[in-house]
């Protein structure tokens, strides 16, 4: 069975969690054939950079990853000097590195890189080797790793990968949590009463779906023709979902109070309706023929 057509009978994350294993696969058999110094750290770094299954992220944080370790191991052996010079200093230098690579996890992939890198450097110059040639060695072989994983990577999402239009497939698959998060939202307005923890954990999941298109237009940059992927249409689905998102949550509000039939809400309601019409105009893959089952009724209300 070709690739293409294994492609067309698999779902976005079917696909790609094949596409992940094939590259593990493959990076085993690397670490495995040539057997290089310390070769497990480049199931390491592609680990890392695979975490998740969003493909725009890849080269993001395989570039992320390259550049953060090249900072790392740069400030990172600057520190095992200073640590020598006086081992008081690891006092101050320990705790602040470990901190510093959990407190900046939030930020881009390549800030904290830099300070579990240092962390890793500092551990193995203190406690395990203590001369110069040792720690020069293991310098080396982290960044040979680090390359090693980043051709893979590159390799694979660039000549292989890329024939798949992932980005495409992985827009069409969050379009469409998106979509169902707001039915989902919609008929828990039309239901005679709703139950707060349904109303509260639906919230919570189309939160994270939102997150995720957000994601897409930071990410996209790294995609190969990401102008096509990531274009005006899908800048106006991002806008009218959170749009619609607002219109919902003040509807939900208004539910409890005496003035939800008053003409503010009731023009609130329609706004959210033909929002929901334009929504689905947007998404032309044929995904969604109808939007009849989140549509709001006034009767509801």
């Amino acid at each position: 069975m070709s690739g293409a057509l294994v492609a067309k009978h698999l779902d976005y994350r079917s696909m790609r969690g094949l596409q992940i294993s094939i590259v593990f696969t493959f990076t085993i058999f690397i670490q495995e054939f040539f057997n290089y110094p310390r070769a497990g750290w480049t199931g390491f770094a592609v680990m890392m950079i695979y975490a998740g299954f969003d493909n725009g992220t890849t080269l993001l944080r395989a570039y992320h990853r390259f550049l953060g370790v090249l900072l790392g191991l740069l400030s990172g052996y600057l520190l095992w000097f200073i640590g020598h010079i006086d081992y008081r200093t690891l006092i101050i230098i320990i705790p602040v590195t470990v901190f510093l690579a959990y407190f900046l996890v939030g930020h881009a992939y390549s800030v904290p890189t830099v300070f579990t890198v240092n962390t890793a450097i500092i551990g193995t110059g203190y406690f395990d080797t203590h001369n110069l040639f040792s720690i020069t060695f293991f310098l080396v072989d982290y960044f040979i790793c680090t390359i090693i994983a980043f051709t893979i990577i590159v390799l694979f999402e660039y000549f292989w990968f890329r024939r798949f239009h992932m980005m495409r497939r992985f827009i069409n698959d969050t379009q469409a949590e998106v979509i169902s998060g707001l039915n989902r939202l919609v008929l828990l307005l039309n239901s005679n009463k709703i139950k707060r923890g349904d109303w509260f954990r639906s919230c919570i999941k189309l939160t994270g779906s939102i997150f995720a298109v957000n994601s897409l237009i930071n990410n996209a940059q790294f995609e190969i023709s990401s102008v096509q992927a990531v274009g005006g249409e899908f800048n106006q689905f991002v806008e009218l979902t959170n749009r619609i998102f607002i219109g919902l949550k003040a509807l939900y509000l208004a539910q409890s109070t005496k003035r939800h039939h008053k003409f503010d809400y009731n023009k609130l309601f329609q706004q959210v309706q033909f929002d929901l019409a334009q929504l689905e105009k947007i998404v032309t893959d044929g995904q969604f023929s109808s939007i009849t089952p989140g549509v709001l009724h006034e009767a509801s209300h």
